[in-house]
């Protein structure tokens, strides 16, 4: 009976097996293939190599949109091939993208849409094919360059034995070296614990609302993060960071259904109910740091920890910190609310709290390391203990965690961390056609909490 029931059960099983047809090709509509089926010659500005493979198709160059590409970014290369003579059944086109040598830098690229739609196995004699590829260089990219290799190969094979025959200039191991792209890697996204925080570019008015131009290229935080240990405060907060010669400017926009605070007074017990707090450590070495908070009432409290919070903050302390806060709703408990949104400008000065000779440049400049965090702290109506998130991720035992900083590096407002003077000196060019003489890529292919 067991053996009979099994069987049963496996020929149920057996039976519930998708046969489908399963993933489909991408599917692109004939008129694209007509309208990259060129009767003239290819528009723009053409970096020319004119590379012939195996005598029947002739690379003739490509186009790039932009001088250089950031990691995380794209890049568009327009690729022109003249076909000689028909290739075949057994061939399709091949591009990766390699690094310095010795580095980790590769990338193998998937088929274009012309590639997919119209590819060498149907190429006729006398076409002009343009084939448009976007390239999303790798986050993680380190090398000062990406080198564009391009050519035919045996279709299901991955040899270089395999590519059909590129010899000559602008070559290597039988593949066309099409583009060296200039890579910034002074606007590389930053690794996880960082943030790059751009120089306003204009003006900021503190009013709660952000609405100004510069707040549209400030660092944005993901949502703060909940804190280890805690539940999850109500609804969702972002943070967005940026600076100029006399303040930080930080804003933070929540959404809350129960905003709940008493406190209206300046340095009264804020982190006891909802409110934001900011902490810097600006010389980054783990003693000597401020906490400033803002509550939906729109009351402040600021202290300076001349150590670590092992030893009681000063109170006395004023940071002369801005602020505005936009309330959808009240902070009466047991309401219902939206959310609420705050505005802050910090001095410079104030980053020092009492320590007039912490080492740090004032106002920061382009390239400098800090170290701070925002946290949001949300109580519900009722509850005594609050919950708490935040940009980089804290445990709910202690809100300070100067070990659980985000480092912040200062950008100028294009979004480079690097110093103007350096970077006029490092001699960054453009994307070009590579080199003839010298092809690159050598090698194959005091408060509570």
């Amino acid at each position: 009976m067991r053996s009979a029931f099994v069987a049963a059960g496996l020929v149920a099983w057996v039976a519930c097996v998708d046969h489908g047809p399963g993933p489909q090709p991408k599917k692109i509509d004939p008129s694209y293939v007509a309208a990259h089926l060129l009767t003239g010659p290819p528009a723009g500005e053409l970096a020319a190599l004119d590379v012939s493979l195996g005598g029947k198709v002739v690379y003739l160059g490509n186009t790039v949109d932009k001088p250089a590409v950031a990691p995380g970014q794209v890049v568009r290369v327009t690729h022109y091939w003249r076909v000689i003579q028909p290739v075949g059944a057994g061939f399709r086109v091949f591009a990766l993208v390699r690094g310095a040598p010795n580095t980790a830098d590769f990338m193998n690229l998937p088929a274009t849409d012309m590639e997919i739609a119209h590819g060498p196995a149907t190429w006729q004699a006398g076409e002009l094919v343009e084939d448009i590829q976007d390239i999303t260089l790798r986050p993680d990219w380190r090398s000062a360059t990406a080198t564009l290799h391009v050519g035919l190969i045996a279709t299901g094979e991955h040899g270089i034995g395999d590519r059909m025959a590129a010899f000559g200039l602008h070559t290597q191991d039988r593949a066309v070296i099409a583009r060296v792209i200039d890579v910034d890697l002074s606007k590389a996204p930053p690794p996880p614990g960082t943030v790059h925080i751009p120089r306003a570019l204009g003006p900021i008015t503190v009013d709660g609302i952000a609405s100004e131009p510069a707040w549209a290229i400030a660092a944005v935080s993901p949502e703060l993060a909940t804190a280890e240990g805690s539940a999850d405060p109500v609804g969702k907060a972002i943070a967005k960071l940026t600076w100029d010669d006399q303040f930080l400017y930080v804003f933070v926009s929540i959404t809350d259904s129960d905003v709940v605070s008493e406190y209206k007074k300046h340095d009264e017990p804020l982190w006891k109910q909802d409110c934001v707090e900011l902490f810097l450590d600006a010389d980054g070495n783990r003693r000597g740091y401020v906490e400033l908070q803002v509550n939906p009432n729109n009351a402040t409290f600021d202290s300076w920890f001349a150590t670590t919070r092992a030893q009681p903050g000063d109170v006395s302390w004023d940071s002369g910190m801005q602020a505005a806060v936009k309330l959808r709703g009240t902070t009466e408990p047991g309401d219902t609310d939206q959310g609420w949104d705050v505005e802050l400008a910090i001095p410079w000065q104030a980053v020092r709290g009492r320590d007039e000779a912490m080492a740090v440049r004032l106002p920061p400049q382009v390239g400098d390391r800090w170290r701070l965090n925002v946290v949001r702290v949300d109580v519900k109506t009722g509850d005594k203990n609050p919950q708490a998130s935040s940009w980089n991720r804290i445990s709910s035992a202690d809100f300070h965690a100067l070990d659980r900083m985000l480092t912040a590096v200062f950008a100028d407002s294009s979004g480079s961390i690097i110093p103007a003077v350096q970077a006029a000196g490092s001699g960054a060019g453009s994307a070009s056609p590579p080199a003839a003489a010298s092809p690159p890529g050598g090698g194959s292919a005091g408060s509570a909490k």
